[in-house]
C-alpha cells in the first residue's frame, strides 16, 4: 500500500466509520499481526495515524467539498 492508498484507506474508514474509524484500522493492524504480516501491521498502524492528523486538520462539523 503506497501513500496514495493509505491516504484513500484512512479517508475511506473515517467516511464509513465515522468516530470509530481508528479502532477499525487497529483492528485491521491486530488482525495483520496475528496473521504474521508486519509490513500490513505497520501499514494499517500508520492509517490510524492517518485518521487521527485528518481529524485534527478537519473542523468539526464542516462539510468538505
Amino acid at each position: 500500500m503506497n501513500d496514495v492508498a493509505m491516504w484513500r484507506a484512512a479517508a475511506e474508514l473515517l467516511a464509513v466509520h465515522g468516530e470509530t474509524a481508528e479502532a477499525e484500522a487497529l483492528k485491521c493492524a491486530d488482525a495483520a499481526l496475528d496473521g504474521g504480516d508486519v509490513d500490513g501491521f505497520n501499514r494499517w498502524k500508520r492509517v490510524a495515524w492517518l485518521i487521527v492528523e485528518m481529524r485534527k486538520s478537519s473542523p468539526r462539523g464542516s462539510d468538505v467539498h
